[in-house]
């Protein structure tokens, strides 16, 4: 199929493709037009100059994600305790 990016749209856009998606859509280029210029789909242009518009930035967020329940620390001591004793179950841990 001709017009089918095939897994591209899955990544993350880099650096350079966020500022040539900001530049390019500055100057007035449809939405259609930049995703055929940077080779991403229409979606992933729209919310980069969403955020943009938005925001002011198009860098990507940091620090999303669950928050750790244990240290590192304490990670280390659960793995050495079934690794000593595999019969251990997870509450006597």
């Amino acid at each position: 199929m001709p017009g089918k990016r095939a897994g591209r749209h899955f990544s993350q856009l880099s650096e350079f493709e966020r500022g040539l998606i900001i530049g390019t859509k500055t100057e007035g280029w449809s939405t259609l037009r930049v995703a055929g210029q940077v080779d991403r789909l229409e979606c992933a242009v729209r919310n980069c100059w969403e955020q943009w518009t938005r925001e002011g930035t198009h860098s990507r967020k940091t620090g999303s994600g669950a928050t750790r329940k244990t240290t590192r620390r304490e990670d280390r001591r659960i793995v050495r305790q079934a690794l000593v004793d595999p019969t251990v179950t997870r509450p006597m841990i």
